[in-house]
């Protein structure tokens, strides 16, 4: 095995373990979905091409969603597989692309993704769900919907929620979001934020980051790292630890809400779903395409009135018109 492959499989047991820890997981009404064939099942050509589902795992429900959005804009699916069935294993899935010989293969989270990047050869990829899409491996072919919105919205929203939150902190490591925060550091000058960061290595380091950061800052901004969020248990403590100093937390996405998160902007994930199904039309129908990767269209608020008054936090109340759901 070369040091190559070495890191993609290394890598691809990092994201599966960080999405499958901290994206909601619900149970998926059956009704809502066509049944998922084998993997060596046979498949309809159709006109324009042939498009096949590569799902990490259904019942995620973010990516049953992404699924979804993306079954809604297009007439005909060839093959979908899910990743999470008992029936599917990789040499299952290298078959399935070998017979299927499919146009575009739309990749629902990381797991999929790097199977795809594995077997599909020069074969259009379109991914989505994936958490810090750029440490992967990007082939010529590839294009997808970041999960990440752009830092410049964010921190618009949340200057235009709390007008007194001027100075936010950041726990990252330089080996997931080094790129990012400059990007982060750069767009909150605009807005008039300040950013306190504090890279670490090891998840270990976080709460002595927190110890340094919180005395500091009006509030911290939880960014999707997986060195930082490793395990639930040390997200929970982050949580505390920023309530004991009585500071609120800025986080992601919605599964954060039940720790405490006071608020939270995340991608709506069925039109990212959506989303990507337009860039495999582009793909079908062989328009050009500048853009390898779109930021998603679509966002997601909630707002937790309860920390809000805790914490004595500001708000400005014409906010809440943009506020998808408010938790008393």
């Amino acid at each position: 095995m070369n040091k190559k492959t070495r890191k993609t499989i290394t890598m691809r047991k990092c994201m599966i373990f960080h999405c499958r820890i901290f994206y909601p997981i619900l149970a998926v009404l059956i009704s809502l979905f066509l049944p998922l064939p084998r993997p060596d099942s046979l498949f309809a050509e159709t006109a324009s091409g042939k498009v096949l589902i590569l799902n990490s795992d259904i019942s995620v429900s973010n990516y049953a969603l992404a699924h979804t959005g993306f079954k809604s804009k297009l007439a005909v699916i060839n093959g979908e597989i899910d990743l999470g069935s008992k029936w599917v294993d990789e040499s299952n899935v290298k078959k399935t692309i070998h017979n299927m010989d499919p146009d575009v293969i739309y990749c629902i989270g990381s797991k999929a993704y790097l199977l795809a990047y594995e077997f599909a050869g020069n074969k259009n990829i379109v991914f989505s769900s994936i958490i810090n899409w750029r440490r992967l491996p990007m082939s010529k072919n590839a294009y997808g919907i970041s999960v990440e919105l752009l830092p410049s919205m964010q921190l618009t929203l949340y200057r235009y929620f709390f007008p007194e939150i001027n100075k936010i902190g950041v726990v990252y490591s330089k080996e997931y979001n080094k790129e990012w925060l400059e990007t982060v550091t750069k767009s909150a000058k605009d807005v008039g934020i300040t950013i306190f960061k504090k890279s670490i290595s090891k998840q270990e380091d976080v709460e002595s980051a927190l110890k340094d950061l919180l005395p500091k800052v009006d509030a911290l901004w939880l960014a999707p790292d997986p060195i930082v969020i490793s395990k639930i248990d040390s997200v929970g403590e982050m949580f505390k630890q920023c309530d004991n100093a009585g500071k609120p937390v800025l986080a992601y996405n919605e599964a954060f809400a039940d720790l405490g998160a006071t608020l939270i902007i995340s991608a709506d994930i069925t039109t990212m779903g959506g989303q990507a199904a337009g860039i495999a039309l582009d793909l079908l129908s062989a328009r050009k395409r500048d853009d390898k990767v779109q930021t998603p269209a679509g966002t997601n608020v909630i707002l937790n009135l309860k920390q809000v008054e805790k914490y004595k936090i500001k708000l400005n109340e014409d906010a809440l018109d943009s506020v998808n759901q408010i938790i008393k």
